[in-house]
């Protein structure tokens, strides 16, 4: 049979990227499809971490208060050498975020919440459906679908694969997935562990016979993680007496895990696409890169892929995003796909090393390293903070340079502004909750406004707001816009130009999209004109 028409994105696969995806696009008002190939929700859990990049995501979602009531909080990692001697901690507590720490939460209370918050939204995750292939048709993709009432045909206008490493999107567009196996094999199992170990930080063992990691989660379980002996290719069934046997190995036996909620064997690989877009076809998550787990990278690199495409695609459906805008996801997520890889990498070869130049690095050089701040360049590099799109073609470059500024293309740090009229303060970050472009107008004065309110008329979903510092507002105002008090002028000293009236736009990714004077709009303009095509059809600019 052939459904009715008009999916303007289709999301095959419903893990953690897929709903996060289908959920920013379906507040913009997207029809969307979420397939997924499987009769229902996962039942254990293999991603745990939730980094401070991600929190604040998900704070422009809603969702960051209920990720963190249901997880549990620990400070950071603590890595202990040889003889169980302890080389560094690594702590998450001064970084600049609202959430300076990291959330373990098990990815099936990830799902859940996410997929009642899809529920909420108004999309149904159709389960036991799976995509069998696509085409290029006129004015979109036609898909090949089976479900559990027979075939399907259906069309779409963007098909985005977030269907995991196995990808069947992947495939249909021909990119190769470059990479490789590890030889190592390993286990894992939640416990209850007595004696309990710190459960305000996570632990790594660098132990002979390779790490053993253990992870404090809600209601007093503890995840083991753990090398076992053979090679990825020569996995067995797990069970809890194994790892027992490679805690007493390694002189951990007063630690004692019993009552496994799950005990199972798995193997890492680190393979990545050179492309994440295929004209119509884009890829996410797991889909478009694995590595191992080690920092916690993986599904949060997934959640980054959906909330930068996320915004981007809802407005090219929507007719005022260009290819250009489009191409910028590419531009921005493969490098910072690439480091991951190569960050992961990096950390799984000094931790499973058990002999050579990286037991030398790990056992003297590391607790050297901490002490001189290794350890917080670690932190930050780790909690996605330092995340950043610098080249990116949805980047305006600035030339302005000083102390407080952050870099075009940077990440939006914690701010407060204060309501003109009431007082009260908000955090900066609470404007993007509308899933919107914010232009952001920094002037005491009376700056001519007529050429810059055109300019910026160019965008679609954009939101304005006035910074002000003293109590005289902008004759300009108009209904609908926010207006907001900088009495310390921190946020325009960060994200403006304290010496000139000036503005900063906003991404709904939290990104500085571009600063510049007010009285300067030329170059404003092309930029513009680059990512959201024509004014008169695009013109939607409004306050809150």
């Amino acid at each position: 049979m052939r459904s009715s028409r008009g999916t303007e994105v289709m999301v095959v696969g419903a893990g953690p990227t897929g709903m996060l995806l289908s959920a920013e696009l379906a507040r913009r008002d997207v029809r969307v499809r979420l397939l997924e190939k499987r009769t229902g929700p996962a039942e254990h859990s293999r991603a745990l971490g939730v980094m401070p990049r991600t929190m604040e995501m998900l704070e422009s979602l809603g969702l960051v208060d209920e990720f963190i009531g249901q997880g549990h909080r620990v400070h950071g990692g603590k890595i202990y050498g040889r003889e169980q001697r302890l080389l560094a901690t690594m702590d998450f507590r001064d970084l600049p975020t609202r959430y300076p720490f990291m959330l373990l939460l098990p990815q099936t209370r990830t799902e859940a919440i996410l997929r009642n918050a899809l529920e909420e939204s108004g999309v149904d995750i159709e389960w036991g459906t799976e995509l069998k292939g696509f085409c290029a048709e006129k004015a979109g993709l036609g898909v090949r679908l089976t479900t559990t009432a027979g075939s399907q045909e259906d069309s779409c206008g963007y098909l985005v694969g977030c269907d995991g490493s196995h990808s069947l999107v992947r495939k249909g567009v021909g990119l190769e997935f470059a990479g490789a196996a590890y030889q190592q094999n390993w286990l894992l199992a939640d416990v209850t562990l007595e004696p309990r170990l710190d459960p305000e930080f996570m632990h790594l063992f660098a132990c002979p016979t390779g790490p053993i990691l253990f992870f404090p989660l809600p209601e007093r379980v503890w995840r083991i993680v753990a090398m076992r002996p053979g090679t990825a290719s020569d996995a067995a069934q797990a069970k809890l007496e194994e790892i027992l046997g490679l805690l007493e190995m390694n002189q951990l036996s007063h630690l004692r895990p019993h009552h496994p909620l799950w005990v199972a064997g798995f193997s890492i690989h680190h393979r990545r696409v050179d492309h994440v877009r295929r004209g119509r076809v884009f890829l996410c998550g797991d889909a478009a890169h694995i590595h191992s787990p080690a920092g916690g990278q993986g599904m949060n690199t997934g959640l980054g892929d959906a909330m930068n495409l996320g915004w981007k695609l809802a407005l090219a459906v929507k007719g005022s995003g260009t290819e250009t805008l489009l191409d910028s996801y590419e531009t921005e997520r493969i490098p910072v796909i690439a480091g991951v890889l190569e960050l992961t990498d990096r950390l799984t070869r000094v931790m499973t090393a058990k002999a050579g130049p990286a037991v030398w690095l790990r056992e003297w050089v590391l607790p050297v390293a901490a002490k001189l701040g290794a350890n917080r360049k670690m932190a930050q590099r780790l909690s996605q903070l330092t995340i950043n799109y610098p080249h990116s073609p949805a980047v305006l470059p600035d030339a302005r340079r000083s102390p407080r500024m952050i870099p075009a293309g940077g990440r939006i740090p914690p701010l407060v502004l204060q309501n003109a009229e009431t007082g009260q303060e908000v955090q900066l970050m609470d404007l993007l909750s509308r899933g919107r472009l914010v232009v952001l107008v920094f002037t005491d004065g009376e700056p001519p406004m007529e050429s810059f309110r055109k300019t910026v008329a160019t965008v679609g979903s954009m939101d304005w707001h006035w910074v002000i510092s003293s109590g005289k507002k902008h004759k300009d105002i108009r209904s609908g816009e926010g207006v907001w008090r900088d009495r310390e002028g921190l946020v325009r000293a960060v994200l403006g130009d304290p010496e000139q009236e000036s503005w900063a736009i906003l991404r709904p990714d939290g990104i500085l999209m571009g600063r510049g004077e007010i009285c300067e709009t030329r170059l404003l303009g092309e930029f513009l004109h680059r990512l959201f095509g024509d004014s008169e059809r695009n013109s939607n600019v409004s306050g809150p």
